[in-house]
Order: structure tokens, then C-alpha cells, then sequence
């Protein structure tokens, strides 16, 4: 059950959907080490975006995002590279809202083609150029509604508090997208700050699980609630590093240090 952090991305085929971190919580370590790997034609699942898929994007790793939203949130300033192919059609960008991404998730996890979503009516998510073919309206003799497409990541990797060897996991932070990505996933790894055993029913059952992780500062530098708080001044460096793959490699290295 236990495996390296490079033992669980080796797993990863090129060509797979993955599903790389919880709402609020963008795994680092994992996106560095699919960076280091050169996997390529990844289709990324994210429920919060960022500087983590921009360098992705730069990088080469995924031309094919399915996510909530991205964004560099200080300044805040623009991830500049998920702009850039974005706008110039180069990104199959799937947008959907969070309630939208979570249902898609739950359709996966209930086996079904689809499942009823928020309703959406008076936004601009329900234009397919938008949700890439995600979302679509029914109409049927009970009444009419949005629907979602069922995703079903080929593995999930989802950052967790404390796991145990068994795989039950813990989480302290908001946990439905990361219960459900593990729910809907053929694979699911457990990246845990801590090894043990947490307090209470497992937020995410062992039985769900395929192997587990042991990262502390995982998502450095981004934040984990209870453990280490978002790092601004990293934030802000990528922002300047950007530009150039030697900035970033420079800037993966000092994120790579402070782990731990």
C-alpha cells in the first residue's frame, strides 16, 4: 500500500486522465514529479487551477483541462501561459462550475452516463465552446434540467491530512470533490502530510484506496489547513519566473527544498 511519490506518478501512462488534488489544495509535489517523468497528453482534472497547471501547460504535460478555475491569485496576476493557449486554441479546455465538476465526479462514482447538475440557466457555462460538451439540458415529462457528463479519472491523486497504511484517509479540509474524485477513479493515491491514524471515521475509506503517499509539505506553496500556510512570496516568484523553463526549474528546485 505504502509507495514513493516517484513509484506512484511512474504508474501513470502518458495519454491518461488524472485527477490531481482537492478544492483549495494544488499538489505540487505530484505535478513536479509528472514534470520530471516528461509525462505527456495528460488530460488534467482540477477543481482549483493555477500556478500548478500553468507550469503543467508550459511544460508540455497536458493540452487537455478539465477544471473549475485558474488563476494566480496574488497580485493577482495572470497564468500566463494557460492564457496564452487558451486564446490561441492550442488548450481543450473543459470550464465547469464546482457544483458541475463535483456532479461529474458522483455520475462516475454512481456508474451512470450522466447526472442532473446546478442549475446554470443565465450563464455562459452552458455555451459547449465553454464546458467542451460537458453540460447539456434534458427535457422529459417530469420537467427540464441541466445535466453533466460523467468523468471518470483512470487515477486520482488526492492530498490528505493523515493516512494509515491500510489507505484510510483524513482529511481537515473541505473534502467533497476529494471524496468523490476517489469514489469515481479506476486508481486512487493517497498523498498524506502525516502517517497514522486520525481521529474519527476515515474521511476516505481504505477500500477506495490503491496506495498511499507519504509527502509532508506536498502542496507547498500552496497552504494545508492546520499544517503550513499558502507561501505568497513563492507565489509571487513564479509570477516573475515564469517566462523562461530555467525560471521555472529554478523556482520547482526552491519549492522541491522547502518540502518537509
Amino acid at each position: 500500500m505504502l509507495s514513493s511519490l516517484a513509484a506512484a506518478v511512474s504508474a501513470v501512462p502518458d495519454g491518461s486522465t488524472v485527477y490531481l488534488g482537492n478544492f483549495g489544495a494544488q499538489l505540487f509535489a505530484v505535478g513536479h514529479e509528472l514534470i520530471r517523468q516528461r509525462r505527456r497528453d495528460l488530460h488534467v482534472v482540477l477543481a482549483s487551477g493555477g500556478i500548478l497547471l500553468d507550469d503543467l501547460i508550459a511544460e508540455g504535460v497536458t493540452r487537455h483541462v478539465t477544471l473549475s478555475h485558474c488563476w494566480n491569485p496574488v497580485g493577482p496576476v495572470k497564468t500566463e501561459h494557460f492564457q496564452r493557449e487558451a486564446q490561441e486554441g492550442r488548450l481543450h479546455l473543459c470550464e465547469l462550475s464546482y457544483g458541475a465538476l463535483c456532479s461529474a465526479l458522483h455520475a462516475a462514482a454512481q456508474d451512470v452516463p450522466f447526472t442532473a447538475t446546478t442549475d446554470l440557466s443565465g450563464t455562459d457555462y452552458l455555451d459547449p465552446e465553454r464546458n467542451g460538451g460537458m453540460l447539456t439540458t434534458v427535457r422529459c415529462e417530469f420537467g427540464s434540467a441541466t445535466v453533466v457528463r460523467a468523468l471518470a479519472p483512470d487515477v486520482a491523486f488526492v492530498h490528505v491530512d493523515t493516512a494509515n497504511r491500510s489507505g484510510d484517509g483524513w482529511l481537515t479540509q473541505p473534502t467533497a470533490d476529494a471524496l468523490l474524485a476517489a469514489q469515481a477513479s479506476r486508481s486512487t493515491v493517497l498523498v498524506a502530510e502525516h502517517l497514522g491514524a486520525g481521529g474519527g471515521p476515515a474521511t476516505i475509506p481504505g477500500l477506495l484506496v490503491d496506495a498511499v503517499v507519504m509527502c509532508a509539505g506536498a502542496v507547498r506553496p500552496d497552504g494545508a489547513a492546520g499544517r503550513y500556510a499558502r507561501d505568497l512570496e513563492a507565489y509571487a516568484d513564479y509570477s516573475r519566473q515564469a517566462g523562461t523553463s530555467d525560471g521555472r526549474a529554478s523556482w520547482r528546485a526552491a519549492v522541491a527544498a522547502s518540502r518537509g
